[in-house]
């Protein structure tokens, strides 16, 4: 993304010392909101663990700003995915099956998924550092 906007500053700059203009284009100032507009939302990069009944102990998730979704459990093998979305919507792959979920934070250190088709909500805790895995269930 940013590097479209910088083709796009160059070429803007290119064709005003072309025409002789010195003022600035008036595209140069759209790259700064996109920029702005792009910012990572308050969840991205964050250890998340799951405090869902049910969910797999030590379930986690870790969106981080690259798009990558990282989900692991304490028990389970790890998972990349790619995600896409906003600070509202978010969207990922399990096993090539669409994912779709509103995101919520009622408190800064926890996030609410509510996924598509679910009648329940999904929810996690930032994780507090250091943090170990719980024993497994004899």
């Amino acid at each position: 993304m940013r590097l479209t906007h910088t083709l796009a500053l160059l070429l803007a700059f290119a064709l005003g010392a072309c025409n002789g203009s010195t003022s600035k284009p008036a595209v140069a100032a759209a790259p700064m909101a996109a920029d702005a507009a792009e910012a990572d939302p308050p969840w991205v990069g964050k250890v998340w663990i799951a405090t869902t009944s049910g969910s797999a102990r030590g379930a986690m998730l870790v969106f981080l700003p690259d798009r990558s979704l990282l989900m692991d459990s304490c028990f389970e093998t790890y998972r990349l995915s790619r995600w896409g979305g906003n600070s509202e919507r978010i969207r990922w792959l399990e096993d090539s099956i669409p994912i779709e979920a509103e995101v919520s934070m009622p408190r800064k250190d926890q996030l609410v998924l509510h996924v598509a088709g679910q009648d329940h909500d999904q929810t996690f805790i930032a994780a507090i550092v250091p943090y170990v895995c719980p024993d497994m269930p004899k």
